[in-house]
């Protein structure tokens, strides 16, 4: 069994409409709620000019002045929070941690939305540090605040069938593990209402990301546990939401190469089966065994003939998948190429003439609008 232990992407990537269930930065009235008073007009006129800066780079350096020149201050909490989702927009991750830590470790009395804020941050950091302990501890952590946390159930469920223990019991707690988290993620999505600042165009595209993220995740599980008919029909369900991903092909290849291996071996056993049984039938001499060896051959006949119709199906899907993973590059384009060079030579005489036309035409079905 291969592993699938080394593309892990961050779930939510790019996606419009995650973003807008990732806890937002503190208020300057959530601030004023809490009572926090500068002890100077000094501090004051720093504290608002460090909340008025909007570039990021520059508000990472009020920050860090800030608390050098009122260590006592009263703001540091926000401005930690400042900091933190600073240091995520410049994509300084190691500062993203370290502050979160002394915020950790500063505030443990924080709210519950300010806890998240800052946890999501990390969790996100710490999966791009690739962390995988620390990213997971963060996601647990988040989800005991808030079970219906959309960004951690869409992490955790995608990281965790990727870095599998090897012991089989652990392995087997973790799949389900992530299998619970991606029907919750699931469940969230479908409870999503449409923000009023996006198009329905927007909506659908977006939506369709977090589906197939979660498809994929299923996918994994599923890879990992051997149940490839199930797997496929995640990743059959991922690359038709969005066709741009070449992981989900690449896996998707693999699950139906599995399929077309396993129906090789089942027509071979047939093979064998219905041979036995020609000869039992032509050495009964009783009529009523006669009868039974017919009935049991014209059953494995019938089952040999599904199967010869379903191996060429499954090998030629395992190929148009693979095809569109080599066309679509990405990490797994070696792999890909490699299976696909394998199943090509197969079916057409030990021969590769073609595989280039053929991976072009792959990219082209790439183009066309989903029916």
């Amino acid at each position: 069994m291969r592993s699938f232990r080394k593309w892990t992407a961050s779930a939510a990537a790019g996606c419009l409409l995650l973003s807008l269930c990732v806890a937002p930065l503190y208020s300057q009235a959530a601030a004023e709620q809490k009572g926090p008073q500068a002890k100077t007009k000094a501090e004051y006129d720093a504290y608002m000019a460090l909340y008025s800066e909007s570039t990021p780079a520059k508000k990472v350096e009020l920050a860090a002045k800030f608390l050098t020149d009122h260590p006592e201050t009263e703001f540091k909490m926000f401005v930690y929070q400042m900091q933190i989702d600073s240091h995520a927009r410049l994509g300084n991750v190691d500062k993203v941690v370290e502050t979160g830590e002394k915020f950790a470790s500063d505030f443990p009395q924080a709210d519950n939305n300010t806890k998240k804020f800052v946890m999501q941050r990390m969790m996100t950091s710490y999966q791009q540090k690739n962390d995988f302990a620390k990213t997971v501890e963060y996601g647990d952590k988040l989800l005991a605040i808030d079970p219906k946390d959309l960004p951690s159930l869409l992490t955790l469920s995608s990281i965790l069938p990727e870095r599998l223990p090897t012991e089989e019991d652990k392995k087997a707690a973790q799949l389900e593990k992530a299998l619970d988290y991606s029907n919750k993620a699931l469940a969230e999505i479908n409870a999503l209402q449409k923000p009023a600042q996006i198009t329905d165009e927007q909506w659908t595209t977006e939506k369709n990301k977090l589906l197939a993220t979660v498809n994929s995740s299923i996918g994994l599980v599923h890879l990992n546990k051997k149940e490839y008919d199930k797997a496929s029909e995640q990743y059959e369900k991922s690359t038709n939401l969005t066709k741009s991903n070449p992981i989900d092909f690449y896996r998707l290849g693999i699950a139906y190469t599995f399929l077309a291996r396993n129906k090789a071996k089942e027509l071979n056993d047939l093979v064998a089966a219905m041979n036995q049984a020609q000869t039992e039938l032509q050495n009964a001499q009783d009529a009523a065994v006669k009868n039974e060896k017919e009935k049991k051959l014209l059953e494995l006949k019938a089952k040999s003939q599904d199967s010869e119709k379903q191996f060429p199906e499954m090998r030629d899907k395992a190929i148009d998948s693979l095809a569109k993973s080599v066309y679509l590059k990405g990490v797994t384009e070696a792999q890909a190429r490699t299976e696909l060079e394998r199943l090509y030579k197969s079916k057409n005489n030990n021969t590769l003439d073609g595989i280039d036309a053929l991976i072009a035409q792959a990219g082209e079905a790439l183009k066309r609008p989903a029916q």
